[in-house]
């Protein structure tokens, strides 16, 4: 009797801990930080079996509401704060912002369009409607069809400042280009899966997305084109290695942003994100760690 009491006992015990609830971390935001917060969330499971993180798109601006309407644990964002959130998500708790990894911009066209470059110049042209065949930048004869992200999104709101209003060519010609829009005809999609489908199905588009998204998650799927910021410039390919040597000219800073006072859930976790083992998988995922030794940088990307 006193056998099975303790086998009862045993049973229960196991099965109490095998259905213990996760502890869940949500993490939403950043399109262009999709792919990434997904592999290093599972990297985080692996080290942690009691964690779970979910990760959710929507944009940059959406995650970063959403942390503080208290939706979500940890926002992520291809761009940084500007002061109007910093000041609301400060009225709900104390704030971090903590430099994740660097990504590069790509320009991504269908595989079987016969152009393989660009500059800042020739892409403002495009995008704001001045450039509309592909013939005048060494293409086919055919029109140029534009795909473009929403307004909610980081990456959106980089290349409209530096491209597409020319701020990477300096003030003076940032003041005289200020003005510029996108082309009315631009096709806006919510996210990198709509941008890529779209692409692939018409031969003759053209878009962007952060260069991770491009050459992992959409590889084979789409060309990622060279880029140069000036004609007098040496073309770049999107690359990890090209973005650390500071090569590639379209790149930028990616954040994770959270509530310090959330308990120890946060803190494991962005601890794990900045650790030497978290880095490691920034870098695995196809993104620059935000720590750059040499000896990381060849890493190979996770297929």
């Amino acid at each position: 009797m006193k056998n099975l009491s303790l086998l009862f006992y045993i049973l229960i015990t196991i099965n109490f801990v095998a259905c213990k609830d996760k502890q869940t971390l949500k993490v939403a935001g950043s399109e262009t930080m999709n792919s990434m917060m997904r592999y290093l969330g599972a990297e985080y499971e692996k080290v942690n079996s009691d964690a779970r993180v979910t990760v959710e798109g929507g944009g940059s601006e959406s995650g970063i509401d959403r942390l503080r309407k208290g939706e979500i644990d940890m926002a992520v964002s291809s761009r940084d704060l500007n002061q109007a959130e910093f000041d609301d998500l400060r009225k709900t708790g104390n704030l971090e912002k903590v430099r994740l990894a660097y990504d590069g911009v790509a320009l991504v066209v269908n595989p079987k369009n016969t152009v393989s470059k660009l500059n800042l110049v020739q892409t403002s042209d495009i995008f704001s409607g001045k450039i509309k065949n592909w013939k005048e930048v060494g293409g086919i004869d055919a029109p140029i069809s534009i795909v473009i992200r929403n307004d909610k999104s980081g990456t959106q709101d980089y290349f409209q400042n530096h491209i597409l209003k020319r701020k990477d060519l300096g003030l003076n010609e940032f003041n005289e280009f200020k003005s510029n829009v996108y082309s009315k005809d631009a096709k806006i999609v919510k996210d990198n899966v709509e941008l890529s489908k779209f692409i692939q199905e018409n031969p003759n588009s053209i878009g962007y997305m952060g260069m991770g998204s491009a050459l992992v998650e959409n590889k084979d799927k789409l060309k990622a084109l060279d880029y140069a910021k000036t004609i007098k410039d040496p073309y770049v390919a999107p690359s990890v290695r090209n973005v650390y040597d500071r090569k590639y000219k379209l790149a930028r800073e990616l954040f994770i942003i959270y509530k310090t006072d959330q308990g120890d859930k946060i803190d494991a976790f962005v601890t794990f994100l900045t650790s030497e083992q978290g880095q490691v998988a920034v870098l695995q995922s196809g993104y620059l760690r935000a720590s750059l030794p040499e000896v990381e940088v060849s890493a190979d990307p996770v297929k």
